[in-house]
C-alpha cells in the first residue's frame, strides 16, 4: 500500500474529507462526523433517494489516469437519476471500497476534488458514507437524496397514447469515449505515438472522438431542464444503459408501445467518427451503447418552448411516439420496415 495513505490510515481518510467539503444544501442539521447524518426536510416537498455504484474494470480503468473525471463522474450519475424525477439534489453518501495494493493517496485525493467539484456544481453537499478496504478494484458507490414538490415527481409509468417521445442532446457519444479510451487516446494528451491513426481521420475528427471522450469521462446531468420537463412530461428516465433499454423500461411500466424512427435519432458527432474507426454502426452506439445521461421523455405538448427557456441552448428532439400495443418499444427503420427496439446494457448478461 501506499506508505502516505497506510501513515493516514482510515479515520485519518475520513477527517482529510470531511476537512475538504463544503456545505451547500439547506437542511443539513449534521454531517459527517456521528454515526449518522440529520437532515431536515423541505416543506411541502417529496425525498427522492438513489444509489449508484462505479466498479474498476467494469466501469473504468484507473490505467486511463483520469481520477479527478472519475470522481465527477460518481456524483453525477446520480444527480442524473434526480434529472430524471424532475428533482433537485441535496445530499450525498460516498461509500468507498480502496484497493489494498496499487492506488495511491494522491489519487484518492483527486478522485475526492472531483467529486467536490460536480458537487459545487449541482449545489450538493457530501454529509457522510463509509471508508473500508477492498480485495479487489475500487469501488465508489454513492447514495443521493434529493427533493421533488409533493406529487410532482416524474415517473416511468404515466405516457399513454398519443404522446411524443423525446430526447436531449446527442447519443453514442459515451460508448464512442469508451472506445477511445480503450484504444489509448487519453484527455489533454496528443495521439499516441503507437496507435495507427486512419488517413481520414484529421483534426475535426478528433475533436469529436475528445468531445465524445469527455461525454464519458464527465457526464453533464441535465437537471435544469428535468425540473422544467415537470411542467409537460408524461414519463421520464435517464439514459443510462442505452436507448433500446431505457425506453422498453417506461413501456413496460406505462403498459404502453412506443415506435422510433431510426432516421430522427441525434447522433454526438463522435459516434459517427467511432463508428466508422471500428466498422460499428453509428445508430447502435446511440441506441445501445449507454452512459449518454441524456433524458428520455414523453410528452402530449411540444416540450420546446418550456426548454428554452430553462436550459437553453440544449437540443431536444422528437424522435417517435407512444402506441397502444405491447408494451415494448419498436424501431421504424429508414426504408420503412419496423423491427423490435431490443438490446442495452445488462450488467449481469454482461458478467457471463
Amino acid at each position: 500500500m501506499d506508505p502516505a495513505l497506510a501513515a493516514l490510515g482510515e479515520f485519518g481518510l475520513i477527517g482529510l474529507i470531511r476537512d475538504r467539503i463544503r456545505q451547500r444544501s439547506p437542511g443539513t442539521r449534521l454531517g459527517i462526523g456521528d454515526d449518522a447524518a440529520v437532515l431536515e426536510a423541505a416543506p411541502g416537498h417529496e425525498v427522492l433517494v438513489t444509489t449508484d455504484m462505479l466498479l474498476e474494470d467494469v466501469h473504468f480503468k484507473r490505467a486511463w489516469g483520469c481520477s479527478r473525471e472519475l470522481g465527477r463522474k460518481t456524483l453525477a450519475v446520480n444527480v442524473s437519476d434526480i434529472a430524471a424525477m424532475g428533482g433537485r439534489p441535496h445530499h450525498a453518501f460516498l461509500a468507498l471500497g480502496i484497493p489494498c495494493q496499487g492506488i495511491t493517496l494522491a489519487e484518492l485525493e483527486a478522485v475526492l476534488a472531483g467529486l467536490e467539484d460536480e458537487a459545487a456544481a449541482t449545489e450538493v453537499t457530501l454529509a457522510g458514507g463509509d471508508t473500508c478496504a477492498s480485495r479487489s478494484g475500487l469501488v465508489l458507490c454513492v447514495t443521493l437524496l434529493g427533493s421533488v414538490p409533493a406529487g410532482q415527481a416524474v415517473r416511468r409509468s404515466g405516457a399513454r397514447a398519443g404522446d411524443g417521445v423525446w430526447v436531449t442532446g446527442g447519443l453514442g457519444g459515451s460508448a464512442a469515449g469508451f472506445v477511445a479510451l480503450e484504444r489509448g487516446l487519453r484527455p489533454g494528451m496528443a495521439w499516441p505515438a503507437d496507435l495507427p491513426r486512419p488517413s481520414w481521420l484529421g483534426s475535426a475528427e478528433e475533436a469529436d472522438l475528445r468531445s465524445a471522450m469527455a461525454a464519458h469521462l464527465t457526464p453533464t446531468p441535465r437537471l435544469a431542464a428535468g425540473q422544467a420537463l415537470r411542467r409537460c412530461a408524461t414519463a421520464m428516465i435517464d439514459l443510462s444503459d442505452g436507448l433500446a433499454s431505457d425506453l422498453r423500461h417506461i413501456c413496460a411500466e406505462s403498459g404502453v408501445g412506443a415506435l422510433v424512427r431510426a432516421g430522427g435519432i441525434p447522433l454526438h458527432p463522435g459516434a459517427l467518427v467511432a463508428a466508422r474507426w471500428t466498422g460499428r454502426d453509428g445508430l447502435d452506439l446511440a441506441l445501445r451503447g449507454g452512459e449518454d445521461y441524456e433524458l428520455l421523455f414523453t410528452s402530449r405538448a411540444d416540450p420546446r418552448p418550456v426548454l428554452a427557456g430553462a436550459a437553453p441552448g440544449l437540443p431536444v428532439v422528437r424522435i417517435g411516439e407512444v402506441v397502444d400495443g405491447p408494451p415494448a418499444p419498436t424501431l421504424e427503420t429508414g426504408d420503412g420496415r419496423t423491427e423490435a427496439l431490443a438490446g442495452g446494457f445488462d450488467h449481469l448478461r454482461h458478467a457471463t
